[in-house]
């Protein structure tokens, strides 16, 4: 029990390196995203509007099957496991982020940015100083939200073989031939609870300090 304890927390550390990828690569992506969604020209709003539909649309699991199986034969190339699973959870979480991003972001009044410019200041330096600091107070409880659900399905790597904390659950048991399959998926689900309860803490440690 104490060898299968340790091999399920060696899985559980390759689970939070995929999730902790996939989020920063979403979250950048979702931000630029999020503000071509908030923006007036079309040009830029409606291919936003576009990637936020299919990505919202099409379930987590099919992503990552398209990215794994789809893309490497249209392309022509060899896709491993762990990028192919880093693309689909960044693009999957990405489309999440973009709307809380432009929520966030159009969530801060109007005369707030006409103030800025009756000052002189450009967009960028508005966006910077006056708009992301309020719009981020705002977006921190959905954002934490998509980082917890992140987490979960990144469990879904499972199924092309990626040796994440569940995969490992499933090694584990298999090589026992079944005989502690409750205990075993007892400890993989203690494990992913106990990162979730712990990244809602941080978030909830968070927006306290933010709102100071």
């Amino acid at each position: 029990m104490i060898e299968d304890f340790r091999l399920l927390l060696g899985g559980a550390l390759v689970t939070l390196e995929l999730t902790s990828l996939s989020l920063v690569i979403g979250s950048v992506l979702g931000l630029i995203v999020g503000l071509m969604r908030s923006s007036r020209r079309r040009v830029l709003r409606l291919p936003a509007v576009v990637y936020v539909a299919v990505f919202r649309s099409i379930p987590a699991l099919l992503q990552l099957f398209f990215v794994y199986y789809a893309v490497p034969l249209v392309l022509n190339i060899d896709l491993p496991a762990y990028p192919a699973a880093i693309i689909a959870f960044s693009l999957y979480c990405s489309s999440y982020m973009s709307e809380v991003v432009r929520t966030g972001l159009e969530s801060v009044p109007s005369g707030q940015w006409e103030a800025s410019y009756s000052l002189g200041m450009s967009f960028p330096n508005t966006l910077r100083y006056v708009v992301l600091p309020q719009a981020v107070r705002i977006s921190v409880p959905p954002a934490i939200n998509t980082f917890i659900f992140t987490l979960k399905d990144t469990s879904l790597a499972s199924v092309i073989g990626y040796q994440e904390l569940l995969n490992t659950g499933l090694a584990i048991r298999d090589s026992s031939f079944g005989r502690n399959t409750i205990g075993i998926f007892a400890m993989v689900a203690g494990m992913y609870f106990v990162m979730c309860y712990v990244l809602s803490l941080a978030g909830h440690a968070l927006e306290r300090r933010i709102r100071v």
